[in-house]
């Protein structure tokens, strides 16, 4: 499919995704209109090269969102000016730097930033770039004028509640591939789940409580992960539309991990985790 095949067949993804990375971004009013027209010439420009360069390695969804964030960030550096890292940052190093940016310049969640630093610096742990997180300084955004209409509110109202309604049937959807995905795990990794994301503990945590060696968890997490990526893909539920689910007041995600069976289960013993 040629550049502009791909864009005439996802232009109402384009719209989506673009309204999603605003939303996230608190990007709002005419701004968001003016932002598309932006991303739409950016996709055309260069014979669509953007487009051409997707090689399928990820989902079209996935692809086009970081494009967009791309876009965003860009349009904000040249609106803004030359983002420069605080004093704190440089005193923590190249992986201070890199939180802040994501941080306070392209204004991710410390959620979405955690797994990139640690991917970056692989020594540190989710403690570590939380406590990083907490020794950076907060700076104040410029303030802007946005021009408030009417009917551009009752538009973006009535966008909400449409988007609203789709992200709470994927989120009901998700929902039900994962419960039943992880209800068709052994117990022992349906612990682990449990210990891991919704009691929050480490991996060396969940060792200790499940009495199993550290090593061989960390393994086993990601089969799990993978499993249930896979479980998702496979009912239409792509990566791109997973990570819309992620922070929205609209999803009511339930993965069937707070269920009581987990927490009274018996101890797992050394080298039952293959």
């Amino acid at each position: 499919m040629d550049g502009q095949e791909l864009l005439r067949s996802n232009l109402a993804l384009v719209e989506r995704l673009v309204r999603f990375v605003c939303r996230n971004a608190q990007v709002v009013g005419a701004d968001v209109d003016d932002f598309a027209s932006s991303v739409k010439l950016a996709l055309i420009e260069d014979d669509y090269a953007v487009l051409r360069a997707w090689e399928g390695r990820s989902s079209i969804a996935t692809y086009l969102t970081v494009i967009i964030q791309r876009l965003l960030a860009d349009e904000r550096f040249r609106e803004r000016g030359r983002w420069r890292p605080s004093a704190e940052a440089k005193r923590i190093g190249d992986a201070g730097i890199l939180l802040e940016s994501l941080l306070r310049r392209d204004e991710r969640s410390l959620a979405e930033a955690i797994p990139i630093v640690r991917a970056a610096d692989g020594t540190l742990g989710d403690a570590d770039v939380r406590s990083m997180a907490a020794r950076l300084p907060e700076r104040m955004q410029r303030p802007r004028l946005v021009e408030i209409r009417e009917d551009a509110a009752a538009s973006d109202d009535a966008d909400r509640s449409v988007l609203n309604g789709e992200t709470r049937r994927t989120s009901e959807e998700a929902s039900r591939v994962v419960r039943d995905s992880v209800a068709s795990l052994p117990i022992k990794d349906r612990m682990l789940l449990r210990l891991r994301f919704v009691m929050g503990m480490s991996i060396a945590d969940a060792a200790r409580i499940l009495q199993l060696p550290q090593r061989p968890l960390y393994r086993r997490l990601e089969q799990i992960l993978a499993m249930l990526r896979d479980a998702l893909t496979a009912s239409g539920i792509d990566a791109g539309s997973a990570a819309e689910l992620i922070g929205s007041t609209a999803a009511a995600l339930d993965f069937g991990l707070g269920n009581t069976e987990i927490e009274t289960s018996p101890p797992v013993h050394q080298g039952e985790v293959s």
